[in-house]
């Protein structure tokens, strides 16, 4: 399985809304993840990128639509990245004791 965070952001006021645990999607196929996160969340404006050592590589996608706010009649432009990975993530937990005299 091929697993996903998103990113949630009001564009129309440049500030991040919330952030998803990596969580577990439900598909093997990139195409199929990609047409999905489409319908959910708008149109693709863009590819979500990291150094490489010889280039970027391209790990998601940005998408946008307008939505309404939950408290307000009004909306805004929701931008929502969205990158996949093969697994969860990694965690090291390194000690650095303090050493008692």
């Amino acid at each position: 399985m091929l697993y996903a965070q998103e990113t949630y952001r009001n564009a129309s006021e440049n500030y991040i809304i919330g952030e998803s645990d990596v969580q577990e999607t439900f598909t093997e196929n990139v195409g199929e993840l990609y047409r999905s996160c489409r319908a959910e969340y708008g149109r693709c404006t863009g590819r979500v990128y990291v150094d490489g050592r010889v280039e970027p590589r391209a790990i998601g996608w940005v998408f946008l639509k307008r939505v309404q706010y939950d408290d307000s009649p009004e909306t805004y432009l929701q931008e929502v990245w969205v990158t996949v990975h093969k697994q969860t993530p990694t965690v090291i937990t390194t000690n650095l004791y303090a050493e008692l005299s």
